[in-house]
C-alpha cells in the first residue's frame, strides 16, 4: 500500500484489514481489527472514490483533545545565528471519500500502529496545550506514519541558544503527500527564538512542489482562511 486511490479488495494498513468492495450502486468500505471486529464501515453511493491520505495526528484515544505536535529533539541543537533542520513528525491515516476534485470528506482515520502513541502537555497544567508527542532522532527515516518537516531556526536572543523541542500548532499546519509513495510533508516552519524561553513559529503553507497533493484539512475545515495558503504564526511561550 501507498498513499493514493484505494483499489477494490482487501488491504492491510497499520495492522487493520481495510476492505473495499463493489456494490450495484457504488462501493462499500470497512476497517476490521485483527480480532475480526468491524471498527468503521460506510456505503458510498454513486461515482465516489476512496483515497488513502496522511492527515494531522488527531486520530486515536485523544482525537478531540490534541492541539499541537510536540517534537522533542533526541539531540538538542545549539544555535548561534541560524540553522536549517529536517525533522520528522507523526501523521495519521485518513480514508477520504471524494467525487473527482469537487468535494471530499474523511470517513475514517487511525494512527500508525508501529509508532508509540504518546501525549504530552506543553505548558502549565492550567494553560498548557495537549500535544501528540514524538521524539525525533537522527536515525529516524521517513515512511508510513511519519512526515518530513523543514525547520528554519533564527536566534534573536543575543546569546547562544539550545533548542530541545519544537511545537507545531495543528490549526496552522497543513499536510501534503506524493501519490503512489509513502512520502508526506508538513508545512515548512520558521522558528524565531525571541528570548530564553519564548519562540515564534511561522508556518508557510505553500506545497513542497507541484507533484504533491494537499491532504484534507480536518482541523480547520470549518474555519475560513484569509487565503488558500496563508502564512500564520504561533508562539511557544513555555520554552523550547
Amino acid at each position: 500500500m501507498v498513499y493514493g486511490p484505494l483499489s477494490l479488495g482487501e488491504h492491510v494498513i497499520s495492522g487493520y484489514r481495510v476492505k473495499v468492495a463493489s456494490l450495484q450502486d457504488g462501493l462499500s468500505y470497512a476497517r476490521v481489527s485483527e480480532r475480526g471486529e468491524v471498527l468503521t464501515s460506510a456505503r458510498l453511493v454513486g461515482g465516489i472514490g476512496l483515497t488513502l491520505a496522511p492527515i494531522e495526528p488527531v486520530a486515536g484515544p485523544a482525537s478531540n483533545l490534541v492541539e499541537c505536535i510536540y517534537v522533542r529533539l533526541g539531540v538538542p541543537v545549539v544555535v548561534d545565528d541560524r540553522v536549517e533542520l529536517t525533522i520528522l513528525a507523526p501523521v495519521d491515516y485518513s480514508v477520504v471519500a471524494q467525487r473527482g476534485n469537487e468535494s471530499q470528506t474523511v470517513i475514517d482515520a487511525f494512527p500508525e500502529a508501529r509508532l508509540p502513541y504518546k501525549l504530552a502537555l506543553y505548558g502549565p497544567p492550567t494553560q498548557g496545550l495537549i500535544c501528540r508527542f514524538y521524539t525525533f532522532t537522527d536515525t529516524d527515516t521517513p515512511g508510513p506514519g511519519l512526515a518530513q518537516v523543514n525547520v528554519w531556526i533564527r536566534n534573536n536572543t543575543g546569546n547562544v541558544a539550545r533548542v530541545r523541542s519544537i511545537v507545531l500548532p495543528l490549526t496552522h499546519i497543513r499536510v501534503f503527500y506524493k501519490p503512489g509513495t509513502w512520502i508526506a510533508r508538513l508545512s515548512e516552519v520558521r522558528v524565531t527564538l525571541e528570548s530564553s524561553n519564548v519562540a515564534k513559529v511561522d508556518v508557510d503553507d505553500n506545497p513542497p512542489s507541484a507533484d504533491f497533493d494537499l491532504s484534507p484539512d480536518i482541523i480547520s475545515a470549518n474555519v475560513p482562511r484569509i487565503a488558500p495558503f496563508a502564512r500564520e504564526s504561533f508562539t511557544m511561550l513555555w520554552g523550547y
